[in-house]
């Protein structure tokens, strides 16, 4: 047990500095929150193995079945659950998608530009952060769009309320949230279309020959809204920081636009929005030589595999240099690799090349003090204050 450590803390440069010191200790040390991987080879190998490892940051153990989110759904069960998110949010959709994503993120990068303007400041959390990814993650859903600021409230209050008392699965944590749902399941099963959205695929998909029942679409569409509308967030928010409090680096973007997708994977590197990815042993197996017992918890350490020095040189720098940008995990990697991660990359790309189009420099609000993520298992901006300068000419 190594005292003070608790990768379940808020995140703070000073996590960052245990992480480091763990990987030069030990890399598998056990900890409150279970046997926290410290190193990239232990977390890729370990995240590889899905015969092995299985789980959320909830102990699901005691849940009824239909209450149990993807990410801990065991293979082979997992597969074709997985399969029908993927005809709606994996990289064929996200191409079809690309002039939606990349018209939002125009429209609020407009948004916040006039009330900088205005208002002399901007928070570019409220206005280009948060809405985009709900608004997108509604859009690819299939579920209605003009309810993305109930549905981002509501992933807020979900994730809150998950981080105290027992157990509990999505429906029963968060019952509105839940029942607005249902509402979608009844429509879609009173209609006589059939609309290619989430729900009604998971309506008419055979798993293992049965159909689902309505409160496993519940618990699976509630997991995605919250997952795409959380991490991507963090993403945005971590990205524009960075470039704002970097501004030969903006300019550089500015001048480069190709270096967008550069800056996206590097902020995913550097600033890992998932800092940590909890699991459960299924069967008795080892992870750098420290053995593991069906039933242990486990915490594969994202973030520190991300900042690994055996991996990466100068891991604590934010480089858009390095030879392989995506050669990171902060997306997860194997079998169950996350099937948002290209949606994520596209809103990353379409939010600077919006900015790069259309601002000409940002800087944020003096004396300005990040706040701390409440999301435990998280890294993003709660606010940016920030002043814009319109470039002169905005793109067409």
């Amino acid at each position: 047990m190594i005292d003070g450590f608790d990768p379940y803390a808020p995140s703070s440069d000073a996590r960052y500095g245990a992480m480091a010191h763990l990987r030069a200790t030990g890399d598998v040390v056990e900890t409150p929150a279970g046997y926290y991987v410290a190193t990239a080879a232990g977390v890729e190998a370990g995240l590889r193995a899905v015969e092995h490892f299985v789980g959320s940051f909830i102990d699901t153990s005691a849940l009824p079945e239909d209450d149990i989110p993807i990410s801990a759904i065991p293979e082979p069960q997992h597969g074709p659950i997985r399969r029908v998110i993927n005809t709606v949010v994996a990289g064929h959709r996200t191409a079809a998608a690309e002039r939606f994503v990349r018209d939002q993120a125009a429209r609020l990068v407009d948004e916040a530009l006039a009330t900088s303007r205005a208002a002399g400041i901007v928070d570019l959390v409220a206005t280009v952060v948060d809405p985009l990814p709900t608004l997108v993650i509604g859009h690819m859903l299939g579920v209605p769009v003009d309810d993305s600021d109930q549905f981002r409230r509501w992933s807020d209050e979900l994730l809150e309320a998950q981080s105290s008392g027992p157990p509990r699965g999505l429906f029963d944590t968060h019952p509105e949230f839940g029942s607005y749902i249902q509402g979608l399941i009844d429509e879609r099963r009173a209609s006589t279309s059939r609309p290619a959205d989430v729900i009604t695929r998971f309506l008419h998909s055979h798993i293992d020959g049965v159909t689902l029942s309505d409160r496993a679409i519940c618990t699976q569409t509630m997991n995605l809204i919250i997952a795409g509308n959380e991490t991507t967030r963090n993403l945005l928010g971590n990205c524009l920081h960075s470039l704002a409090t970097d501004p030969a680096l903006y300019t550089r973007l500015r001048d480069e636009p190709a270096l967008a997708s550069v800056v996206v994977e590097e902020s995913l590197r550097h600033d890992s929005p998932v800092q940590i990815l909890a699991r459960a042993v299924l069967a008795d197996t080892e992870i750098e030589g420290c053995p593991l017992s069906e039933g242990h918890r486990v915490v594969f350490g994202v973030a520190s595999a991300n900042r690994d020095e055996r991996r990466y040189d100068d891991p604590g720098a934010f480089r858009v240099d390095r030879p392989r940008p995506r050669d990171h995990l902060a997306f997860g990697t194997g079998p169950h690799v996350c099937p948002g991660a290209a949606l994520a990359r596209l809103e990353g790309v379409a939010v600077l090349d919006a900015f790069g189009e259309r601002v000409a420099r940002f800087e944020l609000e003096g004396g300005f003090t990040p706040v701390p993520n409440p999301v435990f298992w998280a890294l993003g901006q709660r606010s940016l204050p920030a002043v814009l300068t319109a470039a002169s000419v905005p793109a067409a």
